[in-house]
């Protein structure tokens, strides 16, 4: 008899470890590596060398707009156009200045985003979209690996649900986010957890890392699902219960007086987020 998961539990350092094999820590590592090139020093198309960039990825593009920066291209490992967003070059002062102010920019006006992720998002959404069928056309794909870390990771959030909802003729495969915060409200997380629902879509969180706590609950934001959360040595992780509402056993469980952590923000599976290198 051939079983859809296989879970394996285990004690270690205070941590419950459920390894599910819906969730692929390579294919993980591998969104993180692309996430991570996106800070780099690529200006060249050509100049694809960097401690992340993968020689299994064909660099196409890099749209930059206003700060936003993203990579698009081919994904010769998953078979898939990708695009991965970078997060803010200055974390501290990204923190510090996020617009908690929602807006509706959606049909259903219930459906709550924040003003500040979208703003960044809409600065860049116009060239990412001219550029997919080309890609397409190139690459004779139309499947999307999605992927951002930080400011990117919600913004990776955003531009998967404008796919999910309004372009059903790409075949959405992979989204993958590192740090993530919050970015809409719960009419938001509901729809996108139902649209997501036949996608492989992971929200990585780091053991304290402060970002995935910031917009507050209590301002009306909460997040989409499908957290996997890992421990202080990205070693050992938990597949979190937050098909209905936040797990108050993984990342949320540190809040809101230890999750506080900035470096833990800037080190997702033992890769350094944010080099330029």
């Amino acid at each position: 008899m051939m079983l859809s998961f296989i879970y394996v539990f285990a004690v270690t350092c205070g941590f419950t470890v459920i390894t599910s094999l819906a969730y692929d820590p390579i294919m993980s590592r591998h969104c993180v590596d692309l996430a991570q090139a996106s800070y780099s020093s690529i200006y060249d198309l050509d100049s694809w060398t960097c401690n992340t960039c993968d020689q299994d990825v064909e660099l196409d593009y890099v749209v930059e707009e206003n700060g936003v920066r993203a990579l698009q291209g081919y994904d010769r490992y998953s078979d898939s156009l990708f695009i991965a967003f970078r997060g803010s070059v200055n974390i501290q002062n990204w923190i510090d200045n996020i617009q908690i102010s929602k807006i509706t920019p959606y049909n259903d006006t219930s459906i709550e985003v924040s003003k500040g992720f979208y703003k960044a998002y809409n600065s860049i959404k116009p060239e990412l979209f001219d550029n997919l069928p080309s890609l397409v056309d190139k690459y004779n794909t139309r499947n999307l690996l999605i992927t951002g870390h930080s400011l990117g990771a919600a913004i990776t959030t955003l531009i998967s649900y404008d796919i999910m909802t309004m372009f059903p003729t790409y075949n959405l495969l992979y989204i993958f986010t590192f740090g993530s915060p919050r970015v809409g409200n719960p009419a938001f997380s509901t729809s996108f957890n139902n649209y997501s629902k036949s996608i492989t879509h992971y929200r990585i969180t780091h053991y304290h890392d402060v970002v995935p706590h910031v917009p507050e609950e209590f301002l009306g934001y909460e997040h989409v699902s499908n957290e996997i959360w890992y421990d202080e040595e990205n070693t050992d992780f938990i597949i979190c219960n937050d098909t209905s509402d936040e797990d108050d056993n993984c990342s949320n469980s540190c809040a809101p007086t230890h999750c506080t952590s900035t470096s833990d923000h800037l080190d997702y599976l033992n890769v350094t987020m944010g080099s330029g290198n």
